[in-house]
């Protein structure tokens, strides 16, 4: 083998080194927006149930009220 086709053959080896560092990349990238996405969701979900939560909480104390006026 020359010097020419150890040159090429380098080359290639190179190239695909770089190809699979940027596809590690992407992937990497990939899954760290998953992961934000599903923080995301899950605080979304938690803010969600915050509320549900006061939401019944209210129902609940106006119910009391109207039960407690209506025995008055």
């Amino acid at each position: 083998m020359n010097t020419e086709e150890q040159a090429r053959e380098l080359l290639a080896q190179q190239h695909l080194t770089d190809e699979e560092r940027h596809a590690k990349m992407v992937n990497r990238a990939l899954e760290v927006e998953q992961v934000h996405q599903e923080d995301a969701i899950a605080e979304k979900a938690r803010e969600l149930l915050v509320e549900e939560r006061q939401q019944e909480a209210t129902v609940e104390a106006n119910m009391l009220h109207r039960a407690v006026e209506e025995i008055q």
